[in-house]
C-alpha cells in the first residue's frame, strides 16, 4: 500500500487575494433565515467584504471590514477601528470565541486548501441567537 502523502498546510497568507463567497443566515430569535453573495478581498493588511444580502425577498447592499496583521504562522484579525476580534493560527481546523458586550460568538474555521475555505458562527446573547455558515472559493486572478 503506498505511503500517505500529507499535504503541506497552507500558511495565512497564502490566502490573499479575491474570493467568491456565499453564506447562510439562521436567526432563530426572529425565525428567519437570509443568504449573502458576494466577493472579499484579502490583501497584507485588510479583509473587506461586499455583496448582498437577501432576507424575505428583499435584497440589500451588505459589507464588512476588518484589519488584518499577519504573522508567521497567524493572523491577527481586528476591527475598523483597531480593536480586536480573533486570532488564527495555521491549523485546518480552528475554534476561535469572541466576547462581545453580552454577546458570545464561538467561531469555526476550516481551511481545506489554498481555495476553498469555511467560516461558521454561532451566536447567543440578550439580543441574539444565529448561525451562519460562509464558503470562501478562491477567484482566479485577473491577469
Amino acid at each position: 500500500m503506498p505511503a500517505s502523502r500529507k499535504r503541506p498546510q497552507p500558511k495565512p497568507a497564502d490566502f490573499i487575494g479575491t474570493w467568491r463567497v456565499r453564506r447562510k443566515i439562521v436567526d432563530y430569535r426572529a425565525g428567519t433565515s437570509s443568504v449573502f453573495t458576494g466577493t472579499a478581498v484579502i490583501t497584507a493588511e485588510s479583509f473587506e467584504e461586499k455583496g448582498q444580502l437577501t432576507l424575505n425577498g428583499a435584497v440589500f447592499n451588505s459589507a464588512r471590514a476588518y484589519r488584518l496583521r499577519f504573522g508567521a504562522r497567524s493572523v491577527e484579525v481586528s476591527f475598523p477601528d483597531g480593536s480586536e476580534f480573533i486570532l488564527l493560527g495555521d491549523g485546518a481546523v480552528q475554534a476561535t470565541p469572541h466576547l462581545c458586550g453580552r454577546d458570545d460568538y464561538a467561531g469555526r474555521f476550516f481551511f481545506a486548501d489554498r481555495d476553498t475555505w469555511a467560516e461558521c458562527w454561532r451566536v447567543t446573547g440578550p439580543q441574539k441567537r444565529y448561525a451562519s455558515v460562509s464558503r470562501y472559493t478562491r477567484l482566479p486572478a485577473e491577469v
